[in-house]
């Protein structure tokens, strides 16, 4: 019998594969892709406010790489972040708006769902800064082109559900 004191190893190294992200990416935008984005109804009127199409696919690609790069910071255990439970829950909410909003705006057709699911990324993404921000500047500097994109995406989804019916919900357009 030995009396040495066993010490556990160091732990791995975190790491994460090219692969991993790229079927994590593929995966939140699967109805996306399946879903091609055409008008959301017949007679929809896109906000004046909205940017052209080419640019949603552009700019949420962009945006994709940053909050994938941010939530491998977030998930690294060697990071001391307060509230890493709760950041990753949030985050977890976010890329379900994003998976959802193609089939809530383009299939489903709800101009009043797509604001909702655009504003409350925004909110979401906002707290999600100011939480990490206190531990780790580098994610919450990471993420903040997602708040840039969906603050604007924000008040163009609130202008469309305003100035267009929603045939979800049979409501007429209030304003214009």
């Amino acid at each position: 019998m030995s009396d040495a004191t066993y010490t556990a190893p160091p732990p791995a190294p975190f790491r994460v594969r090219w692969w991993q992200p790229l079927l994590f990416w593929v995966i939140v935008n699967a109805w996306g892709f399946v879903e091609r984005g055409g008008q959301p109804f017949p007679g929809h009127q896109p906000s004046p406010l909205q940017p052209p199409g080419w640019a949603f696919p552009v700019m949420w690609f962009t945006l994709n790489v940053f909050q994938i790069w941010g939530d491998i910071r977030l998930l690294d255990p060697a990071r001391r972040i307060r509230s890493r439970g709760l950041l990753i829950g949030l985050q977890a909410v976010t890329w379900a708006i994003y998976a959802t909003f193609s089939l809530v705006y383009f299939t489903l057709g709800s101009s009043i769902l797509a604001a909702a699911w655009t504003v409350s990324f925004f909110i979401i993404t906002s707290l999600c800064i100011a939480l990490v921000a206190r531990d780790d500047r580098r994610i919450a500097l990471i993420w903040t082109p997602l708040i840039l994109w969906t603050g604007f995406a924000s008040v163009v989804g609130i202008h469309n559900a305003l100035i267009n019916p929603d045939p979800l919900f049979g409501t007429p357009a209030l304003w214009g």
